[in-house]
């Protein structure tokens, strides 16, 4: 009787632990946090900050010219509008052209950095087909 006891408490013992660790307790990940120079997590303001929203933002070509090789991706996201980030780790936002057409902003260091070359290319490619 004893033994059973032991290897039911085990048993649960070893389920629950299973259970917790295969839950994703990463908020920031969940979230989209952003994690500061200083290694602190600022989960509020990603959201404000952006103003990102769960639907992708339809632009247009007006929209699209305004778009200049220095802005950042914050100037970038106050002109075309708030959008999706679609990203995991990264930052990717996802607008859909006025021709149906998605094309996505990507960067790794947030929103306060110039726009990529690449970035500014896919738009102007966007102009012009």
């Amino acid at each position: 009787m004893y033994f059973r006891m032991n290897m039911l408490l085990l048993v649960f013992v070893t389920s629950m632990m299973v259970l917790f660790g295969c839950t994703n307790n990463d908020d920031n990940l969940s979230t989209g946090a952003i994690v500061k120079e200083d290694h602190t997590v600022d989960k509020e303001n990603k959201i404000e900050i952006l103003g990102l929203t769960n639907g992708i933002r339809k632009v247009n070509s007006s929209q699209l010219n305004q778009i200049t090789k220095n802005m950042t991706y914050e100037e970038v996201m106050d002109t075309l509008g708030n959008t999706k980030d679609i990203g995991s780790g990264i930052w990717i936002f996802r607008y859909e052209f006025e021709n149906g057409k998605f094309f996505d902003l990507n960067t790794e260091h947030g929103p306060k950095v110039q726009i990529s070359e690449e970035d500014y290319q896919d738009i102007q490619n966007m102009l012009s087909n």
